[in-house]
């Protein structure tokens, strides 16, 4: 079964995690990506842990980010490799970059020039502060952007430092708001025949998650707005992390009224019910009542038996997983969140996959990732439909480059 965006050709100019990311989930999707990489390889190939033939400069890094995709190597200085990648560029629906905004002009390859070929092309450029505003000049990356948000000063123990999440996510972040964006523009160019420039900002992504802060200041100025308050949260009051006796944790959310009165059943402690039985109680003295849930919680031998006891009550709650815990869930495999994909020298491993479902269409990952730039003479065969003559000049001119030396991989 085919996948919802079946038939759709995308050219991936991007590098690290957002654009690739991005373009990953596209490939998961259906859609046909053709990758650039320069002879070195993506930055993900170096980092932890490699995965099958050394010389395949393949990790576990650069495999979640870059299966269902063929690698091509262009050298984008030189006339010819900026050529071929103009062509592939013409051939693509979507082309995805996230260099600095300004490099892929420098390079002969932005909008305008994109736009005037084909004026139905997608360009989708993802960034750290976006092509356009008065940030739009500055470097940056993930945790810039955290930095930036006003997310990191949300996050931590209250009194404490600013904290990083424990993933990057930033980059994750703008990737999904980019597919979310790229499915728009191709919706736009169905109705009016014209592609579109699509500018993601990490910084403009992660502010926009944030949830109610920024409206109840908007509506404040500013004063109600509030700073961290690690595991217990301010509004949604009761909705915490506790820790039981062995030293497990579980997180619970029981916020509504209809819930805490099921709470105050759990804990059989009645009096909790009137002093704090309104959602305006709650939010206006929390501590007192945070105290009394860990307090409780603290009683109870393991996360697990009290999670039992909260669901039995018809409540929501969870001991904390870890990774690891997850890497083979059966939930996540069922829904092919997990899904299999079988890695040269390596074997089968399960890799997270774009986590949606549609009825009627497939969502799975496809070729496993491979060496660097290890389709250069398949793609300007097939795709571009060079002779072998023409292919193997690109090669020795230094053109184009194949896998583990510029060399090999011709025809």
């Amino acid at each position: 079964m085919a996948g919802p965006y079946a038939g759709l050709r995308v050219f991936d100019l991007s590098h690290v995690i957002a654009g690739p990311f991005c373009t990953r989930m596209l490939a998961d999707l259906g859609a046909d990506v053709i990758r650039v990489e320069q002879p070195t390889g993506d930055l993900m190939r170096a980092l932890p842990v490699a995965v099958g033939d050394p010389e395949d400069h393949v990790s576990s890094a650069y495999a979640q980010y870059n299966t269902g995709k063929r690698s091509i190597g262009l050298n984008l200085k030189d006339p010819r490799g900026l050529d071929l990648a103009l062509r592939l560029a013409d051939w693509a629906d979507v082309v995805v970059e996230n260099f600095a905004p300004g490099v892929l002009g420098r390079l002969g390859l932005g909008w305008d020039v994109l736009h005037a070929r084909d004026p139905r092309t997608i360009l989708c450029s993802l960034s750290t502060f976006g092509a356009e505003g008065p940030y739009s000049h500055l470097s940056g990356f993930g945790l810039v952007a955290e930095a930036y948000s006003g997310l990191m000063s949300l996050t931590g123990e209250e009194g404490g430092p600013p904290m990083h999440f424990g993933t990057a996510l930033a980059d994750v972040n703008s990737a999904v708001h980019a597919l979310a964006a790229i499915g728009a523009a191709l919706h736009h160019r169905s109705s009016t025949g014209q592609g579109s420039h699509v500018d993601i900002s990490a910084f403009d992504s992660l502010f926009a998650m944030i949830d109610q802060q920024p409206a109840a200041g908007a509506v404040t100025g500013g004063e109600a707005v509030r700073g961290k308050y690690g595991n217990r949260h301010t509004t949604s009051v009761p909705s915490g992390v506790a820790t039981c006796a062995d030293g497990t944790h579980l997180a619970y959310g029981m916020s509504g009224d209809v819930f805490f009165a099921r709470l105050v059943k759990a804990m059989d402690a009645p009096e909790l019910q009137e002093e704090y039985g309104t959602v305006a109680q709650r939010v206006g003295n929390p501590g007192p009542l945070y105290d009394r849930i860990e307090a409780w919680a603290a009683t109870w031998p393991t996360a697990d038996a009290l999670v039992e006891h909260l669901v039995a009550h018809g409540l929501s709650a969870a001991r904390v997983r870890t990774v690891r815990e997850n890497l083979a869930d059966p939930h996540l495999v069922a829904r092919g969140t997990l899904s299999p994909v079988r890695q040269p020298g390596h074997g089968e491993v399960l890799l997270q996959t774009a986590p949606y479902r549609f009825s009627g269409s497939e969502v799975r990952p496809g070729r496993p990732a491979g060496p660097i730039a290890a389709d250069t003479a398949d793609v300007l065969a097939d795709v571009l439909g060079l002779d072998d003559a023409a292919v193997t000049a690109l090669f020795d001119d230094g053109a184009v480059h194949g896998p583990h030396d510029t060399g090999k991989g011709a025809r």
